[in-house]
């Protein structure tokens, strides 16, 4: 019998051993965008979890919204995205992992010293319809007062050679800046601005999700005779919000922790994946498995509060103190008043035994009675507790009535 009852336990930990390997041994989809460093980005994710057991499928998807989307509905787990201007209902942030950046370059031949020259006239080239890219585009037009008849926007730079280009991406390789070499980038910032006072600032002030990123000239040679002002914005790993609390808290740890293997494949990635993040600039919420381990070594609540606590309890305890006194006083005052009556029935008692006739001892009855009257007064009156003492005082009282009488009969 012993025997018997113990296979249900035995079961339950078979059933939540191969729970735990199924887990171990899951495989996650991951989406990410056909432009680099995205994909690079995405294989080294992979190879650092597949050292620790957990399987990854990347698949390469080239429309950002489809991304979104197929997250959203669960179809993929996790993807790496350029954050949106505005939140997606149903996705959450695991962390951020780099700056992309704002890469705005346009012909040689053009003379060009302000955004609204920039693309007036021009036909631009800003990645897919939809996407990040071409969404800020439209925005800043319409900041500058620059009709989108003015301009058009290409579906793609093979068929028509862009005039200007205005992507968001990872930072040019050798190849990329060859291709390039009848451009050169438009700065967000002219000769003479006041620090702070840039049209990259302008725009930063009116769409918080971009930050102000500096391009030093050593990075782009060929493409810039000086430091270059633009634009950037975070590339995230998203999941859908039902994703796993302890994988993701794991998988934030395992992210963090590895911040350097991955950044062999881009080196911005350090710039955005630490534990500094700023949960509340995140257009997509940080998921609660990663607030857990970010929070991990935060002290608990007894610990922040700890003089705030020790200085509650120091004036409760004044309080509960002054309380007692108050109390323990005001029980004495009552024994004080009814010790006066017992004081004052006691002396009708002596004096009742001298009486020399009735009407003396009818005097005597009646202050008695005023007597009691008097005291059951107070409690109406002064809300005085039917206790031992009027107890006492009641029964003594009617014990002189008693005795009064007895003599006024004979």
């Amino acid at each position: 019998m012993r025997w018997a009852s113990g296979i249900p336990l035995v079961f339950l930990l078979c059933m939540l051993w191969v729970g735990t390997c199924q887990a171990k041994d899951r495989e996650l989809t991951l989406a990410v965008s056909t432009e680099e460093p995205a994909p690079s980005i995405a294989e080294n994710i992979r190879e650092l979890f597949d050292e620790r057991g957990l399987q990854f499928s990347i698949q390469a998807m080239s429309d950002p919204g489809e991304i979104l989307l197929a997250v959203r509905e669960r179809r993929i787990d996790l993807a790496i995205v350029e954050e949106p201007d505005s939140p997606v209902p149903g996705l959450v942030t695991l962390v951020s992992l780099y700056p992309s950046v704002l890469h705005v370059l346009y012909k040689r031949d053009q003379r060009v010293d302000d955004f609204p020259n920039l693309v007036r006239g021009a036909s631009i080239y800003a990645g897919p319809k939809g996407g990040v890219s071409y969404r800020l585009l439209m925005q800043l037009a319409e900041d500058f007062r620059v009709p989108y008849e003015q301009f058009s926007v290409l579906e793609n730079p093979w068929t028509e050679t862009p005039d200007v280009y205005f992507i968001f991406g990872g930072l040019l390789d050798g190849d990329s800046i060859e291709r390039l070499a009848g451009y050169q980038l438009f700065s967000f910032a002219q000769e003479g601005d006041v620090d702070g006072g840039s049209v990259a600032d302008a725009v930063v002030l009116r769409h918080s999700y971009l930050k102000k990123f500096l391009l030093p000239r050593s990075v782009y040679y060929s493409l810039a005779g000086e430091a270059i002002v633009t634009l950037s914005i975070r590339s995230v790993l998203i999941a859908h919000e039902q994703f796993d609390e302890d994988l993701a808290m794991e998988m934030s740890s395992q992210l963090f922790n590895g911040a350097q293997e991955i950044a062999q494949g881009y080196s911005l990635v350090t710039r955005e994946l630490n534990t500094s993040i700023d949960a509340s600039a995140l257009n997509f919420p940080l998921h609660s498995g990663t607030r857990r381990f970010l929070d991990r070594d935060k002290p608990g609540f007894i610990e922040r509060n700890v003089d705030v606590l020790a200085l509650s309890l120091t004036v409760l305890a004044a309080i509960l103190s002054g309380l007692l006194a108050w109390y323990r006083n005001r029980q004495q005052l009552k024994k004080d008043r009814f010790d006066a009556y017992y004081q004052r029935l006691l002396e009708i008692r002596q004096n009742y035994d001298t009486a020399l006739d009735s009407t003396e001892l009818r005097g005597q009855r009646q202050a008695v009675l005023d007597l009691q009257r008097e005291v059951l007064g107070l409690l109406v009156d002064e809300r005085i507790a039917a206790d031992n003492n009027l107890t006492a005082f009641l029964s003594l009282s009617n014990q002189v009535l008693n005795e009064i009488n007895a003599s006024i009969s004979s």
